[in-house]
């Protein structure tokens, strides 16, 4: 009779295996030379920048210690740490955006439907915020980090919030008529992003991404200005805003008291919810001549001739 051979379940693991125990050590000691590594050369890099880039140790000793050891580090700080975190959000906020704008599409109808449901949201909130009595001041809930300000603290605690955050779409490019309508929340980066593809951009183009083209158009528009065309609000045809009764309101120059008391009015009159801008075309590129001046006259001198025909072309864009 032949034998009877049963099989007997096993389980083996890698991690049981002889040479694996041997092994984990080394792994353990590489991650940990590695991560010393990294840190030693980060201390140097730290330490060299310091020395070589900041001028700390020139202050008066009448400045506390304190600042001048801040003073003699913001050199590398700044190298080390706040413009390779600027980097990775600048690339995070970029991604974003184009997700967000190919997610949503081109304009048209279905933007159309998306803005009239944002409009709505910010009249039911200050409605009932009329409703409640208005014991407390009006006021954007967007936090102070995100803005372009100065202040380190937040200053909303106390007020009512309107959560504008959702104000962010491009609803219409008119390439024929060379005008853009939009929510205030789009900011010049996404702006640059949908125009210069096709051949646009605005009358007056902020320079800093995050600027929003409703703090250009209530604010003081960071003082760009065009010698040609203006400043920014000078570009605007119509603004359309919400007031403290949540009513919506569409203005143009039809309504000059209201149309040009809006720009600098940083928000008392209303909560803006679109407005529509005139547009440029572009071109590939752009020919720069430098002109050095040594007086003010003299700078006054050419900024009033540059916008004059030369040879039959004016100067596209004077600058001082």
């Amino acid at each position: 009779q032949a034998p009877l051979l049963v099989a007997t379940p096993h389980q083996s693991s890698t991690a049981d295996s002889p040479t694996f125990q041997q092994t984990r050590p080394l792994l353990n000691i590489t991650m940990l030379a590695t991560i010393g590594y990294g840190v030693a050369s980060f201390v140097i890099a730290f330490v060299l920048a310091a020395l070589l880039g900041s001028d700390g140790g020139a202050l008066s000793k009448e400045f506390p210690w304190q600042f001048r050891l801040a003073a003699a580090c913001r050199t590398p700080v700044l190298m080390l740490i706040v413009v390779p975190l600027s980097f990775i959000r600048g690339k995070y906020t970029l991604a974003r955006r184009r997700l967000r704008r190919y997610l949503r599409g081109p304009g048209g109808k279905a933007a159309a439907i998306r803005h009239a449901a944002h409009v709505d949201s910010i009249s039911e909130q200050l409605r009932a915020w009329d409703r409640g009595g208005r014991k407390r001041k009006l006021r954007t809930a967007r936090s102070n980090w995100a803005a372009m300000s100065t202040k380190l603290g937040s200053n909303k605690e106390e007020c009512n919030q309107i959560a504008l955050g959702h104000m962010n779409e491009i609803l219409d490019v008119d390439e024929d008529g060379l005008t853009l309508t939009c929510e205030p929340g789009v900011t010049m980066g996404e702006l640059t992003d949908e125009l210069l593809p096709l051949g646009l951009m605005l009358q007056s183009h902020i320079e800093m991404e995050s600027i929003t083209i409703g703090g250009l158009a209530m604010g003081f528009g960071i003082e760009t200005n065009s010698h040609k065309v203006g400043l920014f609000q000078e570009s605007v045809l119509e603004y359309e805003f919400v007031d403290s009764h949540g009513r919506r309101h569409s203005v143009t120059k039809d309504q000059p008291e209201l149309f040009y008391a809006l720009p600098w009015s940083y928000g008392t009159v209303g909560f803006l919810t679109s407005l529509k801008v005139k547009l440029l075309r572009t071109q590939p590129y752009v020919r720069v001549e430098y002109l050095p001046t040594s007086s003010a006259g003299e700078l006054t001198s050419q900024l009033q001739r540059l916008p004059a025909p030369r040879g039959g072309e004016a100067a596209a864009f004077p600058d001082g």
